[in-house]
């Protein structure tokens, strides 16, 4: 993991790089955003059909840098929150995503208390800005005991599409989007943090 300070950065949190901000002294925030991709070219979850089916455990990673499907020196990762995380949001977006069955609703993070839902339209559509979970006290929230995979639940059968259709529906950039929202305990302080004198040679100094 890696951390910045505020003011030293220009360009969102790097989830993949595990990159932190550390806003409060001795707490150290975290963004970390999964994606379940629907891309019928490179499959992955999807199925024969190229539509991603009804499911519990669909697991949400933390795409690669390295945009090419062929050649990938970093590969997606699960995403996963780690043991002593305190979670105060999650959130859920599905740009491209449409429910087949119309009306239906997506889950994610179920094991965590932040769990969030979005409801497809009567279109199957989903709303554009997304879902967020209700913000709760940060300062009161209960650190996660073990490393939690985030899964996300699929209701129907879905498939990527844009509302409207811009005529190339197949190479959109069609995702379930899952936000988490976490703290951990900042590290002890260490040499650097201090102005440490360095010891002088004897009969080096005056």
């Amino acid at each position: 993991m890696s951390t910045i300070f505020p003011g030293n950065y220009v360009a969102h949190l790097n989830a993949y790089r595990e990159q932190g901000v550390q806003a409060i002294p001795g707490v150290e925030f975290y963004r970390a955003v999964g994606a379940i991709v629907l891309n019928p070219d490179t499959k992955g979850a999807l199925n024969v059909s190229g539509e991603l089916p009804a499911a519990t455990d669909h697991v949400a990673y933390v795409l690669s840098p390295d945009l090419r499907q062929d050649d990938k020196p970093r590969v997606d990762k699960p995403l996963v929150i780690p043991a002593g995380a305190a979670v105060y949001r999650t959130a859920i977006s599905a740009p491209g995503v449409k429910s087949v069955g119309g009306t239906a609703k997506i889950t994610a993070a179920t094991g965590l208390p932040t769990s969030v839902a979005i409801t497809a339209d009567a279109d199957g559509y989903y709303p554009e800005n997304g879902a967020g979970s209700v913000l709760v006290s940060i300062l009161n929230v209960a650190a996660l005991g073990t490393d939690t995979p985030i899964t996300v639940t699929t209701d129907e059968v879905s498939t990527a599409s844009l509302n409207p259709s811009a005529g190339a529906c197949r190479t959109s950039p069609s995702a379930i989007l899952v936000e988490v929202c976490y703290y951990v305990p900042a590290p002890a302080p260490d040499a650097e943090d201090a102005h440490i004198p360095y010891a002088i040679e004897s009969g080096s100094g005056t």
